[in-house]
């Protein structure tokens, strides 16, 4: 008896919402203003002033707020407006213990060796990450690391998985946004992707698996001394 074909992930599964051009322009100047350190955790994100700042309309920024809250980044705490989080050193804590246990999954789920076609296309993603960073346009560098991410874990072939990925990258956010500023996270950074490329292309499992997660200790210690050991006291 033939077993039964193997389910198929529903088609919202790593599908991005469409916004409009409006909306998305004031989401990436959130974005960079975030990753510049303009606004810090706990800020709180008034519309008059978004409105102000990004020459935006009411219901355009309110869209933006409320996108970013749906993935993650932006927070609404009771009996107040919306703000970037402050993570706890536990919160922190628990969001990394989470990413490993899902970057792990993905090294290990991916086959080896990795077609050429696929190679390819990780390998044009690093690269595209690597002429944003010499272009200095922060944004280019958030999008372009965030889409080599998508890439290199998406070789796992299970969508649950991936898609959990792409949203844990968002949940971090906040705390990892700091590293496309600082030059010396972005350097490691484009090292460590080309070191997973070359992993990939070994077929090199334990290599890119010790990648996989070692890759984001950067950006997280860059938030532990920013907001988690006194350096700079968040803004309220």
């Amino acid at each position: 008896m033939e077993s039964a074909p193997a389910a198929k992930a529903p088609s919202r599964i790593g599908r991005d919402v469409e916004l409009p051009d409006q909306v998305a322009a004031v989401i990436a100047a959130l974005e960079t203003d975030i990753i510049r350190g303009r606004i810090l955790p706990r800020t709180r994100l008034i519309e008059d002033h978004l409105m102000e700042d990004y020459d935006a309309k009411r219901h355009v920024v309110r869209a933006a707020l409320a996108e970013l809250q749906r993935l993650g980044v932006v927070t609404k705490p009771r009996h107040r407006g919306a703000e970037l989080p402050l993570f706890t050193a536990a919160e922190l804590d628990d969001l990394y213990a989470m990413r490993i246990v899902l970057h792990r999954a993905a090294a290990l789920a991916t086959p080896f060796p990795v077609p050429r076609a696929r190679l390819a296309e990780v390998t044009a993603a690093m690269k595209a990450h690597a002429a944003a960073a010499r272009s200095g346009d922060l944004i280019r560098i958030h999008r372009e690391n965030m889409a080599f991410h998508r890439a290199i874990f998406g070789l796992c072939d299970n969508p649950y998985l991936a898609e959990s990925i792409r949203l844990h990258d968002w949940l971090s956010f906040p705390a990892r946004a700091y590293g496309a500023a600082d030059p010396g996270a972005l350097a490691q950074a484009c090292e460590e992707h080309e070191a997973m490329v070359q992993a990939l292309g070994a077929s090199d499992r334990a290599a890119l698996e010790h990648l996989s997660v070692t890759h984001m200790e950067r950006a997280r210690q860059l938030y532990v001394q920013k907001f988690l050991a006194g350096n700079v006291r968040p803004r309220r």
